[in-house]
């Protein structure tokens, strides 16, 4: 079963920020926590709702958030 992601990425140099993924299966997920500079973090979500709201939280927060990537 696919679960909404969002990656968590922590660059040396551009500091934190998240990229909604969309839906995604586990081991595609995997492959997006592989980085040669600095770590990403991919955070799963059961439901569209619960993905959409951590994004809307992280934004309340302050927190940088890019565009969803869908491909």
């Amino acid at each position: 079963m696919k679960k909404w992601y969002i990656k968590e990425r922590h660059n040396p140099q551009l500091g934190t920020y998240y990229v909604p993924m969309g839906q995604r299966t586990k081991t595609e997920a995997k492959t997006y926590e592989r980085s040669i500079y600095g770590d990403n973090y991919m955070l799963p979500f059961d439901t569209l709702e619960e993905y959409e709201s951590k994004i809307l939280e992280l934004k309340a927060e302050g927190k940088r958030v890019q565009e969803v990537q869908n491909g």
